[in-house]
């Protein structure tokens, strides 16, 4: 997904920047973040943006003239900082201090909102650079947001509670107008939570004071959208808030204060509150429903545990969230690509192939695909998963010839986080996990040790996953399509595959026939993958259409397709591929057609003698200058004329190749011994012949 582009509009560098920093850390993975800073630049930098973020009413008038007609612009909401908010409570009540600002609207503005969270038990006074106003010699405290510069040389004591950000509300206004995962909000919110939380448990007993500051605590908490409990280091509870009412059935009222463990006697608490360890997604049953649970301790300035805060999910959002990120790894990678339509070919054999995989497609059964490298298993695969009633979930692969054994368990599986040296801290889920309700394409099944066929086996009776250093088994849904290009009943009979996986995996065969069967769908795939690949027709004389229906394509259509790029990229594209053509490693073949020998033969044959030439030239150091004779020579022949030799000098003075005309003359004798030009008389000039033509392609190709 591309990128949206954001500007925000500041008269300061100081709030530009920590709102840049905020706008990165939230929306970093959708947007580009541009500043453009007033104090600075007075003209628009970035006149293409998305949308555009002024950061006050004032700077909106300031610059709306400025902006694109059409663009998207927005006024930012601005909030205080919680978590420097503490800082204000060492403030003694019934004292003045001074609010500054680089500005009078944001002095006024930080005022304004220090009300609306409590603080007015104490007066404050706008200051702003430049304002005239003489500081009362009683004030001896400024708050300031960020601009500790404005301050007055007379104040000794700051109490920075740093530079306002932006307000949840604008980030919804962001997420709406850029049409962004709503999701993103969420995370938002619980980040505001966490520094209300904080703040609330930090300071309990001021806050609870301070009915106002509770007020809008509680404000902010209601307005996420997931039940939130949060306890002391004395497991009293402290926040409850009306999500956490609704879902656990309990009043707000008849708890605050209580012990958690009379209210909630199904959770315990204690260990996170003991350990300061989180715990992360348990289930709990309360009050006839399910809930997932996840706690987090909270630490004080000293760093040590003074309460925890948890938050209750149900089970059925759970498992709607659960749906919605495996719709999303679908659109990330974890996508069937290929229909039936993809499978080319009028064979019996193939028509055969795919009748039996849409019926097998509308089963759930698991299916075994069997057939030799290159015939287009996992085409099929694909295929069967977009028939089937789970094509709107993932479809996710692994072959098991291109990973380890050591990384096969922890990729199918999953695994905890520390299971072992380099795992990520927060562990990984596996592919089965991610499958969930989909399909896993199970290829090269018969390169799989002995002991992941053992752990296979478990999940596929047991229908549930446990991952590497873990002890908790999670239920996965998933339709097992498996594929090899082996035998896999010689490899029982030699014990190399368990016999019980194979019956568990060969509920449903399908043989994909090898291309050597399929008759004149060789050539119809010849003719798909030249128009699919190059837009054009590969036409091929009939001596070549009869090798290949007689050749046996051991790489099958990978083999085919290869070829195809070959002769596109040899053969221009209105002239006759000839077996002459073909790429020297199917020329050396022995099941040519008797027919076929000579030419192949002859082809090698002056092959051979070019790169003999070649090398002879390069010992002189004159293959360049040859080159660029026949070039010549071969560009007159286009016009249908020869080159006499006082215009091919001239030509080559032209390109800095300043030969004595005797040399050149020698040359052009040592081409005509060759057969490579046919030197003309007066004025009929050097003409190239078909060899030399030939030897030409051949050197060119050679060089590149």
């Amino acid at each position: 997904m591309d990128k949206k582009t954001v500007c925000y509009i500041s008269r300061s560098e100081v709030t530009a920047r920590h709102i840049e920093a905020q706008l990165v850390e939230f929306l970093g993975d959708y947007i580009n973040v541009h500043v453009w800073i007033l104090e600075h630049e007075e003209i628009l930098p970035y006149p293409t943006c998305d949308i555009y973020i002024a950061g006050s009413k004032t700077v909106f008038g300031i610059v709306e003239h400025q902006l694109p007609s059409k663009s998207l612009i927005i006024t930012a909401s601005r909030a205080l900082g919680i978590n420097n908010l503490d800082r204000l409570f060492q403030i003694p009540q019934g004292s003045k201090v001074i609010v500054v600002g680089y500005w009078e609207e944001v002095a006024l503005t930080t005022i304004n909102l220090l009300k609306e969270y409590g603080f007015d038990y104490f007066k404050m006074i706008p200051y702003f650079l430049n304002c005239g106003v003489e500081i009362p010699t009683d004030i001896d405290t400024a708050i300031s947001p960020g601009v500790n510069y404005v301050v007055p040389n007379s104040i000794k004591n700051i109490v920075d509670i740093g530079a306002r950000g932006l307000e949840l509300s604008t980030f919804v206004e962001l997420v709406e107008y850029l049409n962004l995962p709503r999701e993103i909000i969420n995370g938002i919110s619980h980040n505001y939570v966490e520094e209300i939380l904080n703040l609330g448990l930090k300071h309990y007993k001021t806050a609870c004071k301070n009915e106002e500051l509770k007020k809008n605590i509680e404000v902010i908490l209601n307005t996420v959208d997931e039940a939130i409990v949060s306890v002391d280091k004395d497991n009293k509870i402290v926040v409850f808030n009306h999500v956490a009412e609704d879902l656990l059935g309990v009043n707000y009222i008849q708890v605050t204060n209580r012990d958690v463990r009379e209210i909630l006697p199904q959770v315990d608490f204690s260990y996170c509150l003991q350990t300061g360890e989180s715990i992360v997604n348990e289930i709990r049953y309360i009050n006839g429903n399910y809930f997932v649970l996840s706690t987090n301790p909270i630490l004080d300035e000293d760093n040590e545990i003074s309460g925890i805060v948890s938050i209750f999910r149900p089970v059925r959002e759970v498992k709607e969230l659960e749906a919605k990120v495996r719709r999303e790894l679908k659109s990330k990678g974890n996508l069937a690509n290929y229909t039936f339509g993809h499978i080319v070919g009028e064979s019996t054999e193939v028509l055969k192939a795919v009748n039996m995989a849409k019926k097998f497609a509308k089963t759930k059964l698991a299916i075994l695909l069997e057939g030799e490298s290159g015939t287009g298993k996992e085409i099929f695969a694909q295929a069967i998963h977009n028939y089937s009633e789970q094509n709107s979930n993932p479809f996710v692969a692994i072959n098991f010839a291109a990973l380890p054994d050591s990384l096969v368990e922890s990729e199918l599986f999953g695994y905890e986080g520390g299971a072992f040296t380099g795992a990520k801290k927060e562990g990984k889920a596996g592919l089965f996990e991610e499958a969930h309700m989909g399909t896993i394409f199970l290829d090269e099944i018969g390169d799989a040790s002995l002991e992941v066929q053992k752990s296979l086996l478990r999940v596929l009776e047991e229908h549930k996953v446990r991952r590497v250093g873990g002890n908790t088994l999670t239920p996965v849904d998933v339709r097992v399509i498996a594929a090899t290009n082996q035998n896999l009943d010689s490899l029982m009979k030699s014990g190399k595959f368990r016999g019980d996986l194979f019956y568990r995996l060969c509920t449903l065969p399908i043989k994909i026939p090898e291309l050597k069967s399929r008759g004149n769908d060789i050539l119809i795939l010849t003719d798909y993958f030249s128009h699919k690949l190059y837009n054009r027709n590969l036409i091929l004389e009939n001596p070549l259409k009869d090798f290949f229906l007689s050749y046996s394509w051991p790489g099958n259509i990978r083999e085919l397709e290869n070829v195809v790029k070959y002769l596109c990229s040899m053969v221009e594209a209105d002239d006759t591929v000839t077996i002459r053509h073909l790429p020297l490693y199917m020329m050396r073949s022995e099941e040519k057609p008797p027919e076929v020998n000579n030419e192949i033969s002859k082809t090698q044959s002056e092959y051979i003698k070019f790169d003999e030439v070649m090398q002879n030239f390069k010992k002189q150091e004159i293959l360049r200058p040859i080159i660029m004779i026949l070039t010549e020579i071969h560009n007159a022949g286009v016009l249908n004329n020869g080159i006499g030799r006082q215009t091919l000098m001239k030509k080559l003075k032209d390109s800095d190749i300043g030969f004595a005309d005797h040399k050149i003359k020698k040359w052009l004798k040592n081409l005509a011994e060759l057969g490579y030009v046919d030197i003309g008389k007066t004025k009929q000039g050097s003409r190239i012949s078909q060899k030399g033509e030939e030897f030409l392609n051949y050197a060119s190709k050679k060089l590149l």
